[in-house]
């Protein structure tokens, strides 16, 4: 049966977060997620573990072509007494779904859903199963449409996931596999949508290294005894939810059907984070949702952790405030920031201070931070690390989403006054870096002075080595003991000499063009904007830049590639895209060596410039 309306497995799993997402999907509106980075990469990840996994079914067959005939196919296929079938599409009224790997055997017929998020079967029940809920709707969705379209079949549903307990007995695993952007229009999801509606990120073409080799089913032997993907078994959880999954299914066909109402959908806190929100487009469906009270400026969005905030009975205070059309940050109350014993904790401070501070549109810094800073040792350490986590690990011995640490940048200020020196270490062609990477740090920063980073990413990294070094039999007390002193660690009440100033930011210092936010990238446009004597200072000049008309650039959107060598798109100006970059030097074959040095040339930029915006804030602050 062939339907105009279709309902997807994407189109479910997005309805399910909001039904009038559906609908802007349908009608083609832009989203955050076509230029989103971060999960453009998370997106790359998933094809790879994707291919993996059929790779360990031999036999499988794809389904090609467009719906109506990857359904005929599927049918054809299916007439077989066994078969395995990648990307089988199978249609039940108005659903739809393409199967990741369907495995029929005589009367039965395994369902077999690949995610690229691991799980660890070393985990408690309740971890595994917390982990697991979310991809269970997804699972039981697709169960629904094969059990009404094939009945009197036994159909078992699996997740098809990375394990992370398991540690690979393969080196360099993740070279077995390179990803090459796609321009074309194959994507199942994409492959009938008007050319105008198409998104900029297109399904990569995902190749196996050895799949002309005269040994690849040798390859493929290797990858199924290494046992990174395991099954795991869902059917219980799947069948207790069928209920729910068919009658949100049906309201979602109805909605397609006959449009969608008022009362199927409320706007609430959790429009903030909408993928639709793309500001200066043509279509912005959280403009059309919420019409004038998208407009509020400064936004109830902005409040620093506000989305926290309950009322007495355990309702969200935002929600309060937007069933009320108050969207306006000035809206707050003040007195409801106080928890239920009426006082005033941390998070409220500093609530408070951005409500008072944004209304008289003034800067605040707390008559605590010079004396923090003056406890300050010198030589002074501003510290980044670059860092990879994939599905697939790197090197022999590393579990699925281990940490690779193949970068840091430090700026040292030996003594008061002094001009900041730089340093840097990058390891992108080696073997496994990160002891390396230690030992390299610990000769730079040694144990005098204060060692400075942002978040407490850099004290994770350290501390992940110091698991590392015991696992994989390093030895280096020297190291070990320089790890230990400078990390910190809860679980045994540890201080260590790492100071985070992510952390001194939200205890001491706010401005209005933060917008209640504290990372890195939303302190130094603020202080950078608003401090012309800091572009006055010797060693900040060569980041100070200003556009056609006058305006003061963003250090950050100086990070630009030569275009000569790299598009513009693969610029390295976040953590995100410095992941991506230092996958494509290692593994992506298609790259020159111009251009993998032309990549690495960036990764030095942008994390040199993490640790000189540090120093930036820092002087801002007051330190001298």
């Amino acid at each position: 049966m062939s339907t105009n309306i279709t309902l997807s497995k994407s189109d479910f799993q997005l309805a399910s977060t909001c039904p009038k997402k559906l609908v802007y999907k349908k009608q083609g509106y832009p989203t955050t997620n076509d230029t989103n980075e971060y999960m453009e990469m998370l997106a790359k990840g998933g094809y790879v573990v994707g291919l993996m996994a059929t790779l360990i079914y031999p036999e499988g067959v794809e389904i090609t072509g467009n719906t109506k005939e990857a359904i005929i196919k599927t049918n054809d296929y299916l007439k077989q007494e066994n078969c395995v079938l990648f990307e089988a599409a199978i249609q039940s009224g108005e659903k739809l779904i393409r199967v990741d790997i369907l495995e029929k055997i005589g009367n039965k017929i395994n369902l077999i859903e690949v995610k690229a998020k691991s799980h660890d079967t070393e985990d408690s029940q309740y971890e595994q199963e917390k982990l697991l809920k979310k991809y269970i709707e997804d699972v039981a969705f697709q169960y629904l449409v094969i059990t009404e379209a094939l009945p009197g079949f036994e159909i078992n549903p699996y997740l098809f996931m990375p394990d992370k307990s398991k540690r690979t007995n393969i080196d360099g695993l993740i070279g077995w596999f390179t990803v090459i952007d796609s321009k074309d229009d194959s994507d199942k999801e994409v492959e009938e949508l008007p050319a105008q509606q198409k998104p900029r990120f297109r399904k990569p073409d995902v190749l196996f290294k050895y799949e002309t080799d005269v040994n690849r089913s040798n390859y493929i032997e290797i990858l199924k005894k290494d046992g990174l993907l395991q099954l795991r078994d869902v059917k219980e959880r799947v069948l207790q939810i069928q209920d729910v999954i068919k009658n949100r299914a049906n309201n979602f066909i109805r909605i397609l059907n006959e449009g969608i109402q008022d009362s199927d959908y409320t706007i609430n806190k959790t429009c903030k984070a909408c993928e639709f929100k793309c500001d200066g487009a043509t279509k912005n469906g959280f403009k059309e949702c919420w019409g004038n009270l998208a407009d509020a400026d400064p936004h109830i969005f902005d409040l620093y952790y506000g989305g926290t905030l309950k009322s007495e009975d355990g309702d969200f205070y935002l929600d309060e405030l937007i069933s009320l059309s108050r969207t306006s940050l000035y809206d707050i109350v003040p007195e409801r920031l106080k928890n239920k014993k009426g006082e005033i904790g941390v998070r409220a401070q500093r609530q408070m201070i951005q409500l008072k501070y944004t209304e008289e549109d003034k800067e605040w810094t707390s008559d605590e931070l010079p004396t923090i800073l003056t406890e300050f040792k010198y030589p002074l350490h501003f510290i980044d690390f670059e860092t990879y986590t994939g599905a697939l690990p790197f090197h022999e011995g590393m579990r699925p989403y281990e940490l690779i640490a193949f970068q840091w940048s430090c700026h040292t200020i030996p003594y008061q006054g002094a001009t900041p020196i730089h340093s840097e270490w990058i390891e992108t062609e080696g073997k496994f870096p990160n002891f390396a990477f230690a030992e390299s740090l610990m000769k730079q920063i040694g144990i005098s002075g204060t060692p400075l980073m942002w978040a407490t990413h850099e004290n994770t990294v350290l501390r992940t080595i110091i698991n590392q070094m015991e696992i994989f039999g390093y030895t280096n007390n020297v190291l070990t003991d320089w790890l230990i002193g400078i990390t910190s660690d809860k679980s045994v009440k540890r201080e260590g000499r790492l100071v985070d100033m992510n952390d001194l930011t939200k205890k001491y210092y706010f401005h209005p063009f933060m917008k209640g936010r504290t990372s890195i990238k939303k302190v130094l446009p603020a202080i950078w904007n608003n401090n012309k004597y800091l572009h006055q200072v010797s060693f900040f000049k060569d980041y100070s830049a200003t556009d056609f008309e006058g305006g003061i650039i963003d250090p950050y959107e100086t990070l630009k590639p030569d275009a000569t060598q790299i598009d513009e798109e693969d610029a390295v100006a976040g953590g995100t895209e410095a992941m991506r970059a230092f996958q494509r030097i290692r593994f992506d074959d298609t790259l020159s060596q111009s251009q993998k040095d032309e990549i690495k040339r960036q990764l030095l930029e942008y994390c040199k410039l993490d640790t000189m915006a540090m120093v930036i804030i820092a002087h801002h602050w007051g330190l001298k």
